[in-house]
């Protein structure tokens, strides 16, 4: 992997200006015509191997997504429930229930079936994507408190055979066919939709982590998002084609934020690891450019450094002890606005070249031009 010191292709200043003018799904449209299928929209590591979506095949797959809601039943304006893991499947139904006016709200996988059944309710989901057999069966544990609920729409179908007889279910492979049969029969009513939108619509819900009582709903219109979406596209170092990474739950803001938000407006492309035990990995392979995510991360990632350090020989050990006692000492300074003596600039530059620049290569790191944290509180020694 390469250090990213290339220019910045960024969005035009007259796209910029316009984002709050468009919705989410609109945007996507915009995308697809623009970058079509010259470049990539997401990746995901599926066995091993990364699968890529270009701009059209993002839209298309929203776009069936949508039309196999209207055969469904859906109605503007009505609310999705969506209890998704990081995989393109999630853009695909989030955005194409919004395409239709529609209200996500995303509930963390690891939520217990009591959680879901409450969130559910507030919003009085019409319909619910489950990602797996175990999200079907926390829902079907309390289907007789869902009336309002009309279908559950599963994505792996991995263990389901044994519910095919229940027709309140349905896979998201059969959704999709239902959306390829409603565009051969009306193939402009998805256009005719999309763009009925507003930007001032609220575009999905979530719930407050409810620390002081029961969790609130917070209400996030199109322009919302893309109104943060622009201040960071006009200041942050964010191009088109950059990479971002998908390691924290849709339900979580940072992921709204950015994996829907900053990444769609910008021209991003949207990455999806195997699995969050891979994540560190997979992290390597792809290189982000920019990247938020929890202190977690960051600390398992500064564990397994610190872990390989430990093991490799004393010469490396010594380096990179001596490394970290130069960069700690110029980060110190730094923070506290005093000058950084000649001596330490020439040191901290040979310990970044043969040190720092190595390790962050290593861990796929170098490409960053930024990296920001969020959530629970960090350790400053992480930080460092």
């Amino acid at each position: 992997m390469k250090a990213t010191n290339q220019k910045i292709n960024r969005i035009d200043k007259e796209t910029l200006s316009s984002l709050d003018q468009f919705t989410f799904p609109q945007i996507l449209s915009r995308q697809a015509e623009q970058l079509g299928s010259d470049n990539i929209a997401i990746r995901e590591k599926a066995y091993g191997i990364w699968q890529t979506y270009d701009w059209k095949e993002y839209l298309r797959y929203t776009r069936l997504v949508a039309l196999g809601l209207i055969s469904l039943g859906l109605k503007r304006g009505e609310n999705i429930g969506l209890i998704l893991d990081n995989h393109p499947e999630w853009l695909f139904s989030e955005l194409g229930a919004q395409s239709l006016g529609c209200v996500t709200m995303n509930l963390f996988s690891s939520a217990v079936a009591k959680e879901l059944l409450f969130g559910l309710n507030r919003i009085q989901a019409a319909y619910v994507f489950a990602q797996d057999q175990e999200q079907v069966d926390k829902v079907l544990s309390c289907r007789d408190q869902l009336s309002h609920v009309r279908r559950l729409i599963y994505i792996d179908p991995t263990g389901m055979r044994s519910y095919n007889d229940d027709s309140w279910l349905i896979s998201f492979a059969q959704l999709l066919e239902l959306g390829e049969e409603l565009e051969k029969e009306q193939p402009e009513l998805f256009i005719k939709e999309l763009w009925e939108g507003k930007s001032g619509d609220v575009a999905l819900m979530l719930m407050t982590s409810g620390t002081t009582g029961e969790p609130k709903l917070v209400m996030i219109s199109h322009e919302n998002f893309t109104e943060m979406a622009r201040k960071w596209l006009e200041t942050a170092p964010i191009g088109i084609g950059d990479n971002w990474i998908s390691i924290t739950p849709p339900a979580w803001i940072v992921d709204q934020m950015w994996g829907m938000g900053i990444t769609l407006s910008g021209g991003m492309a949207m990455n999806f690891p195997e699995t969050f035990e891979t994540a560190v990995e997979d992290f390597r392979e792809i290189g982000p450019t920019v990247i938020i995510t929890s202190s977690r991360f960051w600390e398992d990632l500064a564990s397994k450094i610190r872990v390989k350090i430990s093991d490799s020989g004393f010469i490396k050990r010594a380096l990179y002890n001596f490394s970290q006692k130069i960069g700690g000492t110029v980060v110190d300074l730094e923070s506290e606005k005093k000058p950084i003596p000649a001596k330490l600039k020439i040191l901290k530059s040979l310990m970044t070249r043969i040190v720092s620049r190595p390790l962050m290569d290593r861990v796929g790191c170098l490409g960053f031009r930024g990296a920001y944290t969020g959530g629970h509180p960090i350790s400053p020694d992480v930080i460092r």
